[in-house]
């Protein structure tokens, strides 16, 4: 059996870029980044100012290391070009890692923005009704600039570049009389907590505060020598594994276990053929085993949505296609995917690389990655094959050591396949399915976005009890 995967460092890549910071003219500026109290990267930040346009450049590089493992670095790049008056122009997104090279390119075309997003193999193209009020770095200085008094209130619609959507953002600040005499919140669509910008007069954001995944992450203004010199790489991955509240033997892993969940009211289980979940204290009782749940069949519609490529799931890909046709497309489901897991557990390296998100063309090209590789590549392989796949994310109990643990649950994704009848779990990365495996989230196309909501609430998640649950004549 493979070794638990684990994706928190994705998580925070992702939170990281959640805004732009802004920087004044001509300026070259850098930043430490600190997770926890420990420094984890650095950001470098560059605004130039020409004729016509304003182009605002951060560069941010992360390395985090797992006990026993190497370090794992990860650099994004940010482009932002804007109007002399702040009106949008482009902005841009890369993510260079081992495993991963992902690029969006965005632009606005008259009413709308055009993105284009690729991994070197494919590309993906999709347009956006623009807002009126859109803005970006340059812009968002400006209009604080041109407001008045000791408070500045600015509402606007930002575009994430993780779920490819324009959300808004309430942006709030008062004076304050210290040595950054501006300190804004900052709230941008559905996040559970704002982040806090501490600004000079020139509103350049010297110091930025966020919660992630229950620990504090701060970016702050320092010189170069600072910003670039060395440390030890960290994780702070202990808060999101989480105990389980008994030891569960491998006996009653095979069976029927009950648990009762606690946490974020906006994580909640979703029933499968696997899984039955009923609302009870406050949280929810979940009690999974092969058949446990009651879960609807799927409409024709979900079922053609689970066999088509996406950007992330990238059933098309000749490769893909040529693999899939070679272990059996026309043999029965199970059978088929059963020998696909296989591949996928032997293909990628025993060696979880969690530095950036990879699709599953570019995890079948690496053999690198973790769960959400496996679980995207082995999805792609079942939709090429023409079975119904989806992405399934939660939880995992690990009976074996884990970064320094046992007995603990940990991030996890994996694959569920509609055999005609039910939805199936396959999990390249772990082995076979159990009562160990907790769903907290389905995902049809696999967006970045769909495990970086679950896992930014993990921290949250308590898990009350767990309980073997025996049938009547006493069997499992």
């Amino acid at each position: 059996m493979m070794r638990p995967h684990y994706f928190y460092q994705k998580l925070l890549l992702i939170l990281l870029l959640a805004h732009a910071s802004s920087v004044s003219a001509g300026l070259e500026r850098w930043q430490t980044v600190e997770l926890g109290g420990e420094k984890i990267g650095y950001r470098q930040l560059v605004r130039e100012e020409f004729e016509e346009r304003v182009l605002t450049r951060e560069e941010l590089v992360i390395t985090l290391q797992q006990p026993g493992e190497a370090p794992r670095t990860s650099t994004i790049s940010l482009e932002f070009e804007e109007t002399r008056d702040g009106r949008p122009v482009s902005l841009s997104k890369k993510v260079s890692s081992q495993a991963a090279n992902q690029k969006i390119v965005a632009r606005v075309e008259g009413s709308e923005l055009r993105v284009e997003r690729s991994d070197g193999r494919q590309v993906d193209v999709s347009k956006h009704a623009l807002p009126d009020d859109f803005l970006m770095p340059y812009g968002i200085q400006l209009a604080l600039r041109n407001a008045a008094g000791d408070a500045r209130e600015l509402q606007f619609s930002a575009f994430n570049f993780s779920t490819l959507v324009f959300e808004t953002v309430h942006l709030k600040g008062q004076r304050q009389s210290d040595e950054l005499p501006w300190h804004f919140t900052y709230q941008q669509g559905s996040a559970a907590q704002p982040s806090h910008w501490f600004t000079n007069e020139r509103f350049d954001v010297l110091r930025e505060e966020s919660m992630t995944g229950g620990e504090t992450l701060v970016l702050y203004d320092c010189d170069k020598a600072c910003a670039l010199a060395p440390f030890s790489p960290t994780t702070h991955v202990y808060r999101q594994l989480i105990r389980a509240p008994v030891r569960m033997p491998e006996a009653a892993l095979r069976g029927r276990v009950r648990y009762q969940l606690s946490g974020d009211s906006a994580l909640v289980p979703p029933e499968t053929a696997e899984q039955a979940v009923v609302s009870r204290n406050g949280g929810w009782q979940v009690d999974i085993c092969n058949d446990c749940g009651a879960e609807d069949a799927p409409a024709a519609a979900v079922l053609e949505a689970a066999r088509q490529s996406t950007y992330w799931i990238a059933a098309d890909d000749p490769e893909i296609q040529r693999l899939a046709a070679e272990f059996g497309a026309e043999e029965e489901p199970l059978d088929v995917m059963a020998r696909l897991t296989r591949f996928v557990s032997l293909h990628m390296d025993a060696q979880p690389d969690y530095a950036g998100f990879a699709t599953a063309s570019e995890a079948l090209a690496s053999g690198q990655g973790d769960c959400t590789e496996h679980a995207l590549l082995l999805a792609a392989l079942a939709r090429a094959a023409g079975l119904p796949a989806r992405i399934a994310i939660g939880l995992a109990y690990n009976t074996e050591r884990f970064l320094g643990r046992k007995y603990v649950f940990v991030p996890h994704a994996w694959v569920q396949v509609w055999d005609g009848s039910a939805w199936r779990s396959f999990d390249s990365g772990l082995g076979e399915f159990h009562a160990g495996y907790i769903t907290l989230a389905l995902s049809y196309s696999g967006e970045v976005a769909h495990f970086t909501r679950v896992n930014a609430r993990l921290h949250a998640l308590k898990i009350l009890s767990a309980a073997r649950v025996q049938a009547q004549g006493g069997k499992p």
